[in-house]
Order: structure tokens, then sequence, then C-alpha cells
């Protein structure tokens, strides 16, 4: 599963909307590997400790209505949870072999 990041700095910012953003993210997926865009199960709208209300994220969580969106704080440690909750059903326990655990420089 991909997941979309968004800094939620950017959600005040009338330069640089999220929808724009996550627009791009899609495009530059698609590009790379046409089946990815459909893998995007959410966003992660980091630093909402610089947005002043929750306005912002309840209206990218209306832009994307089939995207789980995730706002977090990771300076402050904020509902890093929700990052959690949104990838857990994609992880894999896959035990790594003797020769997979060295960093080759």
């Amino acid at each position: 599963a991909v997941v979309s990041t968004q800094s939620t700095g950017d959600m005040v910012n009338e330069e640089h909307p999220p929808a724009d953003t996550i627009s791009v993210l899609e495009r530059e997926l698609r590009a790379f590997n046409p089946e990815l865009p459909g893998r995007v199960v959410g966003i992660i709208a980091n630093k909402i400790d610089l947005v002043p209300g929750p306005e912002p994220i309840i209206e990218l969580a209306r832009q994307f209505p089939n995207l789980s969106v995730a706002p977090v704080s990771a300076l402050h440690s904020r509902n890093t949870s929700a990052i959690r909750a949104l990838i857990e059903p994609f992880k894999t326990h896959r035990p790594l072999k003797d020769d997979q655990c060295s960093i080759n420089s």
C-alpha cells in the first residue's frame, strides 16, 4: 500500500493546496506504475500543530472521501497511532535471513 503524505502547514497556503499536491503525487505514481494510485489508502496530514483549527482536515477528508486522513504531529508525537492504524492491514512479518542483516558500505 502506498500512503500519500501532506504537510498540513501547507493547508493554509493558497498557492499550494493539498489537493494539488496529492494530484501531482498520483500522476507521478501512475507514471512509475499505473497500478500504484489504486493502492493509495490514506493521507498522513503531518504538522497539525501548525493548523489553527480542524477545518483544513475536514476539507481534506471531504475532497478525498475514499481515503482515510490521519492528522498527526510528528514533532509533538500527536496521533501517531493513526499512522499505525492506517498501515497495519498491509504489514507482513518476514524474518530477515542472516545475509540480509548486514549493511553494505
